[in-house]
């Protein structure tokens, strides 16, 4: 008897902080284990490389799934900083997606790269990725971090 309430003791604010986390992304979920957020993006800046049809832009959501507890996502476009975001996971939720409002990218051909602060002095760099954004179709940007690179997947 005395086991089974030392394990209530420990079972209980897991159950609570992982329904409490359920709760609050309203539905939002990603693979099993996982948990997913959304945030308004603070970043406003818009890539303009030389070949972009001039006025043209595309919404592009980008998302991090992670198990890192905390860290920075920041993606660049042509060399210049379009993303720099904040993100972090509950303590118990094994991994999370969050994801941002979209940032305007202008329609054209674009190098992209991006990278992961994260804590103790941890830096994850992606590769560079040719990316094609036409002005009239938004779409979405996966980002994640497998063998110690940052990969990006495009979904439409």
């Amino acid at each position: 008897m005395g086991i089974d309430r030392k394990l209530a003791r420990i079972a209980l604010p897991v159950l609570l902080a992982t329904a409490s986390q359920s709760l609050a992304v309203a539905g939002r979920s990603g693979p099993a284990g996982s948990t997913a957020t959304s945030h308004r993006s603070a970043s406003s800046a818009t890539a303009k490389p030389a070949e972009a049809t001039h006025g043209a832009k595309s919404p592009v959501t980008i998302s991090f799934t992670s198990s890192m507890r905390h860290g920075n996502l920041v993606v660049m476009l042509d060399g210049v900083p379009v993303f720099n975001e904040e993100f972090q996971k509950p303590l118990l939720i094994i991994s999370q997606t969050t994801t941002w409002d979209p940032v305007q990218v202008s329609a054209g051909k674009h190098k992209l790269t991006a990278k992961v602060y994260g804590t103790k002095d941890r830096t994850f760099v992606s590769d560079v990725y040719k990316l094609d954004v036409s002005g009239d179709k938004g779409f979405e940007l996966r980002f994640r971090i497998e063998n110690e690179k940052v990969t990006v997947e495009k979904v439409s």
